[in-house]
């Protein structure tokens, strides 16, 4: 019968939570002040491959050199495609000009012709209004 009392059985044994008996940190927050223990929030350093998202400093430089070199790239299409813009509205503006200048030269020519006493040719006037009624036609 000694060996009895040394032999434990699971009623005589202290009950013990395996949860609550792995960590210290777990016991409610009176407790740690007592046991004079702070929970430790920190994470291993390399804890589940974290480490890998981390870029370092030179894949940054380039990331933000690739970066500045495709804003540059295009601010300079953008500036190219401005100044093709503005070629084309100057040159259509050009045109207009020409036109307007080869026009306002034939009515000059029309309206400045005399006869020999020096009185203005009736004909070349009446062609000019008919042209001119003509393009009011067209465009109204």
């Amino acid at each position: 019968m000694g060996n009895a009392k040394n032999l434990k059985t699971p009623q005589s044994r202290p009950h013990t939570n395996p949860q609550t008996s792995k960590f210290k940190h777990n016991k409610a927050a009176g407790s740690n002040k007592s046991s004079g223990q702070k929970p430790s929030f920190k994470r291993p350093p390399h804890a589940h491959g974290k480490r890998a998202f981390v870029k370092s400093k030179e894949d940054l430089k380039k990331e933000r050199a690739l970066k500045f070199q495709q804003r540059q790239e295009a601010r300079a299409q953008k500036q190219k495609e401005l100044e093709e813009e503005r070629a084309k509205a100057k040159q259509e503006k050009e045109e207009k000009v020409r036109q307007y200048k080869k026009k306002r030269l034939e009515r000059t020519k029309a309206l400045s012709k005399r006869t020999q006493r020096g009185q203005p040719l009736m004909k070349d006037r009446m062609q000019l209004l008919l042209k001119q009624i003509q393009e009011m036609k067209r465009n109204g």
